[in-house]
């Protein structure tokens, strides 16, 4: 084994450590609140219908949902399907059985992702190798995806992500592999990759659709040979197999679509910024929860070398690799990412900004760095040599420096509009014995009382995120509520929830965390309640 075999290994050791440290720390944050929810078997209009009855709940009245409580595997499916239909069940399936192995802890719910993740490793191997004749670009790619910040994000993270991207790879070097073996049992297992991958997330049909296109391109009359025809069967044949949650996801398209779609626009300058920076994180990450404007001052230090490494990557692979093997590589990137970039182009929006859709966007442009960085490592002369080995030191370094500086902090951007939680939290807990009045969504209650004290109380009326429920807000405390509590806090009111409070007679509000739109509700004690 060579040394730079041995420092390889050295990455990968790295890597998965950095996916089990610490799994508790950071913010357990909206979307992973609906996670537990799903796979505990509970309905968001079950837990909005329970909170809204009771005038004050307390700390374990909500944390009761983010447990155990017996529910079997069909609660959690139909959980699924009533709310969340655009996340299919095999994760949700996998992390029930999963919580009752080993407890519904924090540590042990985010476990399995971080477990699940170590499995990318062998299935990136295996994809370039399928790809490459030399296997440094495999060890190359491993260690890139080991130590890259994002992959590493993802792996902490109680969702389905980090089970996509092994599904992502597995396809992709099945595909290849039977379209290299022509046999009837590669072909079925390239079906079951796909079976899986749609069971998993709906975009496995845009990487399926990279693949056909793939076997489209590379014959003349492809409509007439055998490994289309084969491939087309095992399209097919998933599609099938998907068709009992297909036709949930038909049925419902328009909220799903409303969902993946963030409808806020954003100037097109803007737009290409963030996809600059959404690319460098997949190698370099310590920016936290800075602004974009305020990461964008140092682009051109840091950021724009990595677009530079993408860009050259690409066309070092396209002039120097076999049409198969950059065909297929650059179709991986481009399909999925099309869907997402087109409409934000044509409509406004922000889909192609939430990375995690675009894995397998990423995993292609690992893999063209890799290749890009093996080659050279290998052919080039003694100095230039010293060059690339220089420049894949500090990409690799670059990635267990951005996860030693992720990995000590509670939040991160990762955690959208949680981040604030840990501020909001301590000035809660800080008082004796507060009470917490809120509109906003349920998801963002529960996630925020993690961090809480079990003396905080709560009087809720929360939105739905995935249900229809709708509840106008009553005040239903009266000017006596003051002696029951010392502070009284108001967390991410609606405009019409602010409004009545501040129409309250010897009352006001006083905004004490702005990032969080966190409000104090005092009584004027100088004048008199009678």
């Amino acid at each position: 084994m060579t040394r730079w075999q041995l420092l390889i290994i050295s990455f990968l050791v790295f890597g998965i450590f950095f996916r089990f440290l610490y799994l508790d720390r950071k913010v357990y944050w909206y979307d992973e609140v609906f996670t537990s929810l799903r796979i505990f078997g509970y309905t968001e209009s079950e837990v909005i219908q329970q909170v809204s009855r009771h005038p004050v709940v307390s700390l374990e009245d909500l944390q009761r949902y983010q447990h155990d409580a017996g529910r079997n595997l069909l609660d959690t499916i139909k959980s699924l399907a009533t709310e969340d239909f655009q996340h299919p069940p095999l994760y949700y399936a996998i992390a029930h059985f999963w919580i009752k192995w080993l407890g519904d802890s924090i540590t042990a719910i985010r476990g399995l992702s971080a477990l699940i993740s170590v499995l990318v490793f062998p299935s990136i191997y295996w994809l370039c190798r399928e790809l490459f004749p030399s296997p440094s670009v495999a060890w190359v790619s491993m260690a890139l995806v080991a130590v890259s910040p994002f992959h590493v994000l993802m792996a902490q993270e109680a969702r389905q992500y980090s089970l996509w991207t092994v599904i992502i790879l597995l396809s992709s070097a099945s595909v290849l592999s039977a379209i290299r073996l022509s046999s009837k049992l590669s072909w079925r297992l390239y079906a079951i990759s796909l079976i899986v991958g749609l069971y998993t997330f709906l975009f496995t049909g845009l990487v399926a659709i990279a693949h056909g296109l793939y076997l489209f391109s590379l014959k003349t009359k492809l409509q007439f040979s055998k490994a289309f025809s084969a491939y087309f069967i095992a399209f097919t044949t998933a599609i099938a197999a998907f068709i009992p949650w297909l036709v949930i996801v038909v049925s419902n398209f328009s909220a799903i679509n409303s969902n993946v779609n963030k409808d806020e626009a954003i100037p097109l300058l803007s737009l290409v910024k963030a996809w600059v920076f959404n690319l460098s994180y997949i190698f370099f990450d310590i920016w936290g929860q800075s602004s974009l404007e305020s990461r964008f001052a140092l682009t051109h230090l840091i950021v724009l070398p990595f677009l530079f490494l993408t860009g050259y990557s690409l066309y070092f692979l396209y002039r120097t690799t076999t049409k198969q093997v950059s065909l297929f590589i650059l179709l991986s990137i481009a399909i999925p990412t099309i869907p997402l970039i087109l409409p934000d182009l044509i409509l406004g929006g922000q889909r192609s900004l939430t990375m995690r859709y675009l894995i397998p966007t990423y995993l292609g442009i690992q893999i063209a760095v890799a290749y890009l960085l093996a080659t050279k490592l290998s052919s080039s002369g003694v100095k230039q040599q010293k060059f690339w080995r220089l420049l894949t030191l500090v990409i690799l370094t670059s990635g267990i420096l951005s996860c030693v500086v992720s990995a000590r902090t509670e939040t991160w951007w990762t955690k959208g509009n949680s981040a604030e939680n840990p501020q909001v939290a301590q000035i809660i807990n800080e008082a004796n014995r507060p009470l917490v009045i809120s509109d906003t969504k349920i998801g963002r209650i529960i996630s925020l009382s993690y961090l809480l004290e079990p003396k905080v109380q709560f009087q809720l009326k929360p939105k739905c995120h995935t249900c229809q429920l709708d509840f106008t807000f009553n005040l239903s405390f009266d000017s006596g509520i003051s002696t029951n509590y010392s502070d009284i806090f108001v967390y991410k009111p609606s405009d019409d929830m602010l409004n009545n409070f501040n129409q309250i007679q010897n009352y006001t509000t006083k905004l004490v965390y702005e990032p969080a739109r966190l409000w104090k509700l005092s009584q004027d004690k100088s004048i008199s309640l009678n």
